[in-house]
């Protein structure tokens, strides 16, 4: 077989232009327009912050058009090659017309190659430093959320607003803010509303994502549920996720990521967070089971911990409050030891609750006494509500739920109510588990099809330009296109599918069901139309 190297060397030659030309033009064009950019939320970057993510939109917006320069230099080379009967002198020439296929055979691996790694690396590891940029500055981060309306927002529903921030240079991590007004928020209701003389912000980079912790000191406040102002010298804020740019999903996950998470699923953060709320649904109903449990016995109780002891001693049987919202006691006497001082108190009404902590580590056990007689230090005082403790959960019932498994946690007995929250959160973990694991698997599949339809685009382009003989731009440009489009639909909706659960493996087929009748038009034209 001939092999004209010579001709071969053109043909290069021509397609590299028309693909570097092509490439350069889509991608600043692309870059320019900002479609990219709007994946990103810029209401909290500075002017060089911004300078840096543009710096980074460059290659990505590359790896987009990459396979579109391909596809026309390809079609655009081979069709004026064509036009110009370049092909009949090499067939008169007894060149075997296939044989100048592997320019095009080399710029589609090259393409696939160079698609397939930004697809899966390049661009998800962009994305998953932008927030590093964001938060390298933890100052400028925080003054420029409290610039916003709702001000910063950290865990619990706290939303601050502040008249100073103070950053350390000394402590890149921490910003003091003075002169603070703060509102803690459930369910979109305001539940405390005050003041603090300062709140220390400190920013966790060890935790992925990262996170804001924060302690109020100097706190006065009007609690709306008990009707009553509050001052406490110092409070904490429990940390909270920074919200991100762009927000932590399947999409934006890297080759490893994806293949560890399909393995290790339960650790992607949607489904431990809920497993995680799961578990701490089934270890408050624990707690108020053992709780139940001993009053019924006896009608005594006795919680203790580290810092103090609480005795009930109950006059009838307990009862529970729908939803584990507790446990309900009529005539109760406590009593409290805390720092050889003891508080008794002769209630008409006790609940005693299970705080809604991250976890279990971070809930304590409350109880709450109304309409009572309150005995301290000789004196007695009428009070309409008095707290007791609240105390640590007993460590040997967090170390028991920390130790049970993913299996364990999903087989655990409810109730037969409809509306029993463990049920309801295990179907939320199960559903959620199903969810993520058919993105990831669509995820997998679309940036495999995606890079494997380059390929096998690119040499359909230069068939097609040469049957239809493409001198003209718009020509070849309408040849690269066309079946492109079809593989790209096919590739989308075949996505979308595969991300329900009724239609997952039909999704999968119908993703590559479009490469395949590329493939199967690339053999027809090559073997068939060529010849003629």
């Amino acid at each position: 077989m001939i092999i004209p190297w010579t001709l071969q060397r053109y043909i290069f030659r021509e397609m590299g232009k028309t693909f570097l030309l092509t490439a350069a033009g889509l991608t600043v064009t692309l870059s320019l327009g900002g479609g990219l950019l709007r994946m990103i939320e810029f209401g909290e970057v500075t002017p060089g912050q911004l300078l840096r993510i543009m710096a980074l939109v460059i290659p990505v917006a590359a790896a987009l058009t990459l396979p579109i320069a391909a596809l026309f230099s390809a079609a655009a080379t081979y069709g004026r090659l064509a036009a110009d009967n370049e092909f009949v002198a090499c067939r008169s020439g007894g060149i075997n017309l296939h044989v100048l296929f592997l320019p095009t055979v080399v710029l589609s691996l090259v393409s696939a190659g160079v698609t397939f790694g930004f697809t899966n690396f390049l661009i998800p590891g962009i994305v998953q430093n932008l927030d590093e940029f964001i938060a390298s500055d933890v100052g400028s981060l925080i003054r420029q959320r409290l610039a916003r309306p709702q001000g910063l927002t950290l865990g619990g529903g706290y939303r601050i607003h502040a008249d100073g921030c103070v950053a350390d240079p000394a402590q890149p991590d921490h910003v003091t803010l003075q002169r603070v007004m703060f509102v803690e928020v459930k369910d979109e209701e305001w539940v405390r509303y005050g003041s603090a003389r300062e709140v220390h912000v400190n920013l966790d980079r060890s935790a992925s994502p990262i996170r804001l912790s924060a302690r109020m000191s100097g706190v006065s406040f009007y609690d709306r549920k008990d009707s009553q102002f509050v001052d406490v010298e110092e409070q904490i804020i429990a940390p909270s996720e920074i919200q991100a740019m762009v927000p932590l999903v399947v999409r934006y996950l890297d080759l490893p990521g994806l293949l560890y998470y399909r393995d290790h699923i339960d650790e992607w953060h949607q489904v431990a967070r809920t497993l995680r709320d799961l578990r701490l649904q089934i270890g408050r109903r624990a707690v108020l089971d053992d709780i139940e449990a001993d009053l019924k016995d006896d009608k005594v109780l006795t919680l203790r911990d580290d810092r103090f002891e609480c005795t009930i001693l109950a006059d009838g049987p307990p009862a529970r409050i729908a939803r584990d919202g507790g446990i309900e006691l009529g005539f109760t006497t406590i009593e409290e030891k805390r720092d050889n001082r003891v508080r008794t108190a002769r209630a008409e009404r006790v609940i005693i609750e299970v705080s809604r902590g991250d976890d279990l580590d971070a809930s304590t056990i409350a109880v709450q006494a109304y309409n009572a007689k309150l005995t301290l230090e000789n004196r007695t005082l009428d009070r309409a509500k008095e707290s007791f403790g609240p105390l640590a959960i007993p460590k040997d019932l967090r170390e028991r739920l920390a130790a049970m498994s993913i299996d364990d946690l999903v087989s655990v007995a409810t109730t037969a109510s409809e509306r029993d929250p463990i049920a309801e959160k295990r179907d939320l973990a199960v559903r959620v588990r199903g969810e993520c694991l058919r993105r990831i698997a669509a995820t997998l599949n679309e940036r495999t099809a995606f890079s494997a339809s380059v390929f096998v685009l690119v040499i359909l382009a230069a068939a097609l330009g040469i049957v239809f003989r493409g001198s003209q731009t718009v020509v070849a440009f309408g040849i690269a296109f066309i079946p492109s489009l079809f593989v790209i639909i096919s590739i989308v909706m075949g996505k979308q599918m595969a991300n329900n659960a009724t239609t997952h493996v039909a999704g999968l087929g119908v993703m590559w069901l479009g490469i395949l009748a590329a493939a199967g038009l690339d053999l027809w034209t090559l073997t068939r139309v060529l010849r003629r």
